[in-house]
């Protein structure tokens, strides 16, 4: 579980959302319960329900003292959050999604994938391209495609065979496939 508040720490620090707090304090995160894993509610718009569960985990808001609530806004830095290989970069319905490797979860028969969606991906990465933990990746995409929706990080994890092509791996498959296995990042 100190993998995903390692990584909201990472968030913090590469975008320096923590500024002027002192004293060690971190800032505290937000969520919805519509923004949560497995949720079927919406955390947008008419605030009713999803097709279908949640099969992430979104990031966007956040406090740095108790009365001065944030969103996050199109400036704000993706880090990798582990060393690991690009398997996919493909489109979603808000921007772009990287699908990720991340080297350190690998087993002998499954691939663990993470998917940073609702971001516009650096300009140098392609498929098959090394990163580096906390390395910027991509920046948070501007929603003007559905204004109801705020900026934010859609981050997943998907275990699913190694056999499966790098071209397959995408909203489609992510979305509809039960040959997957959805996995809540924040029991990393």
């Amino acid at each position: 579980m100190n993998r995903f508040f390692d990584y909201l720490q990472t968030i913090s620090q590469v975008n320096d959302l923590s500024c002027g707090l002192g004293n060690g304090r971190k800032i505290q995160w937000l969520f919805h319960c519509g923004m949560l894993f497995s949720s079927k509610v919406k955390w947008w718009g008419d605030f009713k329900f999803r097709q279908s569960a949640h099969e992430g985990i979104d990031i966007a808001y956040y406090r740095t003292h108790p009365d001065e609530m944030h969103c996050f806004n199109d400036s704000i830095k993706v880090p990798a959050m582990d060393d690991g290989i690009i398997l996919n970069i493909c489109d979603d319905f808000l921007g772009q999604t990287l699908v990720v490797e991340h080297k350190n979860l690998s087993s002998s028969n499954k691939r663990l994938l993470f998917a940073y969606a609702h971001i516009i991906p650096e300009k140098s990465l392609k498929t098959g391209l090394g990163i580096k933990k906390k390395d910027v990746i991509a920046r948070v995409c501007d929603t003007y495609k559905n204004p109801q929706l705020s900026p934010h990080l859609h981050f997943s994890c998907f275990e699913i065979s190694k056999k499966m092509a790098r071209e397959n791996l995408n909203w489609t498959l992510f979305s509809n496939n039960s040959d997957i296995h959805k996995i809540n990042p924040v029991f990393l």
